[in-house]
């Protein structure tokens, strides 16, 4: 897969720490480093979500147009390599390991979509990386036979979902409250998100979910939740503080909801499905 690089430049000079940036990769969870004669690799897999990128050391410049940019930008030879089909969501984490490489070692930027050297601006990298994207997908469309895409807000809410999981699983431990999983399923060539709700069981709905796959005793009744949620929405709360649209089922009302669950004639969905993975999402 093509990589979307972010080279490192120095003002003036091009002294730099190898010492000090092991350090600083030391400090950050995800990263492991690898050496070779061509390069140091400080790899990052995201903790959560399992997407990489990697920050490489060189001992020549790996700028392929280095010489039309200004001379009093020197480039250190210290670059990162992020996979084009990263999601916004990861790459903004990304970037913002970018941003305080660029603060901690008084580093500027550059990638080949820059008319030149600039200091760390979010706003630009990362519409330059949205660009360069979009445009690497115009040109090889046959990527996405291997992928469901997503509008970006939509993989946006599931991947922060996914990476605040186990702080939201510790926050609703004392309340006795299930924080389930995704099931990515795909049904009939499109997408399906889904999680499991036991019955009588004080469940956490995630954003962005298609299905409830609701067990009442041997039996799993796979129910649309959009018209499940639409009967149940009175007796449920918003999950403080997170993503619109994500709601809990509380204690004092769950003998209602449990009830419209048992009581309602859903449209029960067929179950001819096979599993997908996060990876084949794409905004």
């Amino acid at each position: 897969m093509a990589q979307f690089n972010v080279h490192f430049f120095k003002e003036k000079n091009k002294d730099i720490d190898f010492d000090q940036i092991r350090m600083f990769f030391d400090r950050i969870e995800g990263f492991s480093e690898s050496f070779d004669d061509v390069a140091a690799r400080f790899e990052y897999t995201h903790p959560r979500l399992g997407y990489q990128s990697a920050f490489v050391v060189t001992p020549k410049t790996q700028v392929p147009d280095i010489y039309r940019l200004s001379p009093k930008f020197l480039d250190v030879n210290f670059h990162l390599e992020m996979p084009v089909l990263t999601p916004d969501y990861v790459a903004k984490q990304v970037f913002e390991i970018v941003r305080s490489i660029a603060e901690t070692f008084s580093l500027h930027i550059y990638n080949q979509m820059f008319e030149d050297v600039l200091p760390y601006r979010q706003n630009v990298l990362m519409k330059v990386f949205q660009m360069v994207k979009e445009a690497y997908i115009g040109k090889n469309p046959i990527l996405l036979k291997d992928y469901h895409v997503l509008p970006k807000d939509k993989l946006a809410h599931i991947l922060r979902y996914l990476d605040d999981q186990l702080e939201l699983q510790k926050y609703y431990k004392d309340l006795e409250t299930y924080v389930p999983r995704y099931h990515f399923l795909n049904h009939d060539q499109t997408l399906m998100i889904g999680i499991e709700w036991k019955d009588q069981t004080l469940t956490l709905f995630p954003p962005q979910i298609d299905v409830i796959f609701y067990r009442i005793n041997d039996e799993i009744r796979v129910i649309p939740y959009e018209p499940a949620r639409k009967l149940m929405e009175k007796h449920l709360e918003d999950v403080p503080g997170f993503i619109k649209g994500t709601k809990v089922v509380p204690k004092k009302n769950a003998r209602k909801v449990f009830k419209i669950m048992r009581k309602s004639a859903f449209d029960i969905i067929g179950q001819t499905y096979t599993k997908e993975t996060v990876m084949r999402l794409l905004d």
